[in-house]
């Protein structure tokens, strides 16, 4: 049996998108846990899926898990109320990138302030907690991995950008 290596955390960048106003108010995005994928077998003959839930972790999908722990990903946002007048925040998630062409990721769901989210862009959600306090946005998504898929590390990376109403 042939292995895929370790679906490494998933690297991010997040921006903070906010009105046009000259002392804006901006929302900064730190992480605390990078969305994790566990190893899984390489599949022989069709596709295969992971899916980690971003309400507690739990994975589902044909995938055969060999080793790991799934884990979704916590981005904390703190509201810094530098200026500005928002009243509430969109999040959208972009720019997936995946180090093997044999991998896709996305079908992304999130979980922030006792909302469940089942695509993005969001919904319209509350402004998160004011600096140094923090509303965690947790993350979860699903990967596809293809036959033809070469042993190794695959490694990803997605933008979350947070839109300030």
């Amino acid at each position: 049996m042939r292995w895929l290596g370790r679906i490494a955390p998933l690297a991010w960048m997040a921006v903070g998108i906010c009105c046009g106003c000259v002392h804006a108010q901006t929302v900064a995005i730190s992480v605390a846990q990078n969305l994790s994928f566990p190893t899984i077998a390489i599949p022989q003959s069709s596709a295969v899926q992971l899916t980690i839930s971003p309400l507690n972790s739990s994975t589902s999908g044909t995938a055969s898990i060999l080793y790991g722990t799934a884990l979704r990903g916590q981005y904390n946002l703190s509201d810094n109320k530098k200026g500005g007048s928002g009243v509430a925040i969109t999040v959208n998630i972009t720019g997936v990138s995946v180090s093997n062409p044999k991998v896709t990721l996305g079908s992304f769901t999130g979980f922030y302030s006792n909302t469940q989210i089942s695509s993005f862009p969001s919904p319209t959600l509350q402004l998160p907690a004011v600096q140094p306090a923090y509303t965690p946005l947790y993350v979860g998504a699903t990967i596809t991995a293809n036959p033809g898929l070469t042993p190794g590390i695959c490694t990803a990376s997605f933008t979350i950008t947070v839109t300030v109403q």
